[in-house]
């Protein structure tokens, strides 16, 4: 069995009965993860398995516009590298972003584990992620990717398969609130924007809490605070999304049970680094 496969199956969770550790039928980026308990079957095609087979949740509109493969391939290529520029009112360029992204999780690379690309969409933050586990010899480790979108998640693979390090990751359509993995299960947890998108931010964030390992986890949050009340009220309605104050951020962290290790603003940009 392909090293990395080994290393996550017996740290996936049924989601039909949340039954833990999962067998596995095929080769290590093709087959079927197949529930020892209940037998639910979830078929991995090229790096990326299907945890949603009945469909995806009740989804917002924000979340519905990133199931159109025109957002997927739009969504990289032309916001997602200028975003914290924007959002920040300063030159924010992505090298900056990717760095305080390692240097967050940095703790967390000594040892081989599982990490997790939280809606991950194009695997922004996955894919550096393998790389810096790719450059520390962690060969028995992996990056996963979930995301509600399957065109999201083909184009994560095809990035991460054009930069070379698609061997280290393993993508996952799944809902956040409620994902396939063990209690305790992950070193390390990177959401690069989603928590503004997500029909209920506390309860990810709680999901977080669940499998991000005690004390010794790392949890790298980017998202943006409240906007103009015009923009915030035509968003929100419109677009199912939730904005944050620093204040109700921090509130929410501490509801779901995460330490706050540091937080810095950069305009209507929060990034924050945690810990359970």
């Amino acid at each position: 069995m392909d090293t990395r496969l080994a290393t996550v199956l017996p740290r996936l969770r049924c989601p039909v009965c949340a039954s833990d550790g999962m067998a596995f039928e095929g080769k290590a980026r093709v087959g079927t993860f197949i529930c020892s308990q209940c037998s639910a079957r979830f078929p991995l095609r090229d790096g990326i398995a299907d945890f949603l087979p009945s469909g995806a949740p009740s989804l917002t509109f924000a979340q519905l516009t990133g199931q159109w493969q025109l957002t997927a391939t739009a969504y990289e290529r032309i916001w997602r590298t200028r975003a914290l520029s924007l959002l920040s009112g300063e030159d924010f360029p992505p090298a900056r972003e990717i760095g305080l992204l390692l240097d967050a999780l940095d703790p967390t690379f000594a040892e081989d584990g599982l990490w997790l690309d939280a809606g991950c969409s194009t695997s922004y933050y996955g894919r550096p992620i393998a790389r810096r586990l790719i450059e520390r010899g962690r060969d028995a480790s992996l990056v996963i990717g979930i995301d509600l979108s399957m065109c999201m998640l083909e184009e994560a693979r095809g990035y991460a398969t054009r930069e070379g390090v698609a061997e280290a990751m393993l993508w996952l359509r799944a809902d956040m609130s409620a994902t396939p993995l063990t209690d305790a299960s992950v070193s390390g947890i990177a959401c690069g924007g989603s928590l503004n998108e997500y029909r209920s931010a506390l309860a990810v964030l709680k999901e977080g809490r669940r499998v991000l390992r005690p004390n010794a986890g790392r949890y790298f949050v980017m998202n943006q605070l409240d906007p103009p009340l015009v923009i915030r009220a035509a968003l929100s309605s419109l677009g199912g999304l939730t904005f944050f104050t620093r204040q109700s951020l921090n509130e929410a962290f501490s509801q779901a049970g995460l330490r706050i290790l540091a937080a810095s603003d950069y305009g209507k940009l929060a990034i924050t680094s945690l810990t359970a």
